[in-house]
């Protein structure tokens, strides 16, 4: 399990946890498991990206997974699942399946494929929700978007890729790869008045916030395992165990 108080300087924590997480990605590897959700979804953004170079494909693939603000909420949410698969302008082909495989694949390997699943599910929902709430608002608020916005396709993994990265650091202890995280995706979202720098923040929120939730969950887990373990012992064992121990402190008392 990774050490949230590692010794040493930022340079040297975020070297440890950096090296840890890719250790454990190696042994999942080597135990069996594989990243069949990120592969999956790598495969999909490379068909839709295929598809969308030939003119007959692009206006079905537009009405299936082009994701605007300005549309009626149960057609935004019908085309919010293929958004995450098709092409964006800001973000190159590879680019996209980088971060997919890497982010995604992590994730995968080292806490699990359900879970991962489902922080990129709420991740991708809760921070497009999000920006279409920020436009309501309008710009006579600080964090509010222009209306502007409201017409701007909103395709592309990043959503999900930031909301799963927050949750494996903060999962992790990974602190100080979490803060760097934190403080680029806030730079980002402070400088850029746009829809992704937005969204991007409230993915992240989302990936951090579950990663909380879950916290006293996975606190408790060894304990579990632990009276697992100790269930399984003969009766006998098991006094025999309880009596030593109370002999031991009876004798230091």
């Amino acid at each position: 399990m990774p050490n949230p108080r590692l010794p040493g300087g930022p340079a040297a924590r975020l070297r440890r946890e950096l090296t840890g997480l890719l250790g454990d990605a190696a042994r999942a590897w080597r135990a069996g498991r594989r990243p069949w959700i990120a592969a999956s979804m790598c495969v999909l953004s490379a068909a839709c990206a295929a598809a969308d170079q030939f003119a007959a494909a692009r206006p079905a693939l537009a009405r299936a997974g082009g994701v605007y603000a300005n549309l009626p909420l149960t057609n935004e949410l019908a085309r919010l699942p293929l958004s995450a698969f098709l092409p964006t302008a800001d973000l190159p082909l590879w680019g996209a399946l980088l971060q997919t495989a890497i982010v995604v694949g992590l994730a995968e390997l080292v806490i699990g494929p359900l879970s991962t699943l489902f922080v990129a599910s709420a991740g991708q929902l809760l921070s497009t929700m999000t920006s279409r709430y920020l436009i309501a608002l309008g710009t006579a608020v600080a964090i509010g978007l222009p209306l502007s916005q409201a017409g701007v396709l909103d395709t592309g993994p990043s959503g999900i890729s930031t909301a799963v990265g927050g949750w494996l650091l903060a999962r992790r202890g990974a602190y100080t790869s979490l803060a760097l995280l934190v403080v680029a995706i806030t730079a980002a979202a402070a400088l850029q008045t746009n829809l992704d720098g937005r969204e991007h923040a409230a993915a992240l929120a989302v990936g951090v916030g579950a990663a909380a939730i879950q916290a006293p969950a996975v606190r408790a887990a060894p304990r579990r395992a632990a009276r697992g373990l100790r269930s399984l012992l003969p009766v006998g064992a098991r006094s025999g165990t309880t009596a030593a121990g109370t002999g031991v402190r009876r004798r230091g008392s």
